[in-house]
């Protein structure tokens, strides 16, 4: 395991690289990770998913987005434009490590959204593209998002706990939600992308939202169809209380249909 900076300029990015099992493997993957609260309850699962693959000889590259984590950049400068951004210079810096022509994009949530719009743009650069429950709708996410914050997905939180509107800025749980930042999610319409998405696209639901029926459509009408996967399986993102047996689990079913697809 290989942690290390990348990127040029200001916009230095916090990256861990794992190599595959065999080192001249040109297999590669790129892991976008979702944002705000949702990265750090789903940071377990994306690291054993890098294990996983790299034991099946892929080579993998986390990193963190500008301004999160551990990466360069005020929290309040985070915008899809430029996360994009950093996902192209994810790829070209794994690309650069490993000699692969092409790599693969597995994105969670917002995470998953921002690799399909890089996917589309950067087909040459691209060979396929997992959607770990993509935000299909912007609305529909942010709704979700100020609905958790406020009041907790399974529960109710403790006053003071939550979302706050500070001269505009909505801090939802720590996550800085400028108007910019929000009006971008607002555009988001994953479905009417879905013409153009890679032919080796995988879709996996473990949640089920209105919204997937209007992306299966979608998906239905391309040339050669694409089928969103349910499996039942507990979302990595959802904060669980200290306690619930469910607290800490890892998406097994998930993880070994991704490696298995990748693979």
């Amino acid at each position: 395991m290989n942690v290390f900076f990348f990127g040029g300029g200001e916009r230095r990015l916090f990256g861990v690289y794992e190599a595959a099992r065999r080192v001249d493997s040109t297999r590669a993957a790129v892991l976008c990770p979702a944002w705000g609260t949702e990265y750090i309850h789903a940071h377990r699962a994306m690291r054993r998913l890098a294990k996983m693959l790299t034991a099946e000889n892929v080579h993998t590259l986390r990193f963190d987005y500008f301004g999160v984590g551990d990466s360069a950049g005020e929290t309040e400068a985070g915008d899809l434009r430029g996360w994009e951004t950093d996902i192209r210079t994810a790829v070209e810096e794994l690309k650069d490590s490993t000699g692969a022509t092409q790599v693969s994009l597995v994105g969670l949530r917002l995470g998953a959204t921002l690799a399909a719009n890089v996917a589309v743009q950067e087909a040459a650069n691209v060979g396929s593209l997992v959607l770990w429950d993509p935000v299909v709708y912007g609305t529909e996410h942010l709704a979700e998002l100020y609905r958790t914050a406020g009041t907790g997905r399974l529960w109710k939180r403790r006053p003071g706990a939550g979302s706050k509107n500070v001269c505009g800025v909505h801090n939802i749980m720590g996550f800085p939600m400028t108007p910019a930042l929000a009006a971008e999610i607002r555009q988001i319409d994953l479905a009417a992308l879905a013409p153009r998405l890679p032919a080796r696209t995988l879709t996996l639901a473990s949640q089920a939202v209105p919204s997937h029926v209007r992306l299966q459509q979608a998906l239905d009408q391309r040339e050669a169809a694409l089928a969103v996967e349910h499996i039942d399986s507990p979302p990595v993102w959802v904060e669980w209380p200290l306690g619930h047996p469910l607290a800490g689990t890892v998406p097994v079913q998930v993880l070994q249909r991704i490696v298995e697809w990748l693979a």
